[in-house]
């Protein structure tokens, strides 16, 4: 297993993993081009046998002193339940605490009951305390989709 920084030559194989890993929105090519231009310690690929099979992206707040969020997070299937969700947020939190951050933001869909727990049985283990900070609920007239997910933060 390899965690390292996103490259600009990892754009199409996160953007077919994160399309894999729905509920998870799929965005431009472009924006992940800026993400591992621009945020790259902090855009991650996890590779097994040379093979991109996770990846975790985010961003320190520049409006929120000491929040770091984090934009989305995807492991393929069979790598589920077996540490490397775990490895992944590890070195997330190492590179952000480089940053200077004590808080991790994520939010979920408030029905995606495997992504929280996922979360909150991470922060378990590392005795970290967790709490819902809150909830955002908006009308995509685009898409016609009312979106509602909540709000956590993991202090460090």
């Amino acid at each position: 297993m390899l965690i390292r920084p996103m490259e600009s030559k990892d754009i199409g194989i996160v953007r077919e993993l994160i399309d894999y890993c729905k509920p998870l929105d799929l965005h431009t090519p472009f924006t992940y081009w800026v993400l591992s231009e621009y945020f790259n310690n902090t855009c991650l690929v996890l590779e097994d046998e040379g093979s991109v099979v996770g990846y975790a992206g985010g961003m320190k707040s520049t409006s929120m002193e000491g929040v770091f969020y984090l934009w989305q997070i995807g492991l393929l299937p069979n790598y589920r339940g077996k540490g490397f969700f775990s490895a992944l947020l590890d070195r997330i939190i190492e590179e952000i605490r480089k940053l200077g951050c004590n808080y991790l933001e994520f939010s979920v869909l408030s029905d995606n009951n495997q992504s929280i727990s996922a979360f909150t049985n991470y922060a378990k283990k590392k005795g970290l305390p967790i709490e819902k900070r809150g909830n955002l609920s908006y009308y995509d007239k685009l898409t016609d989709e009312e979106c509602k997910e909540d709000i956590y933060r993991i202090s460090l």
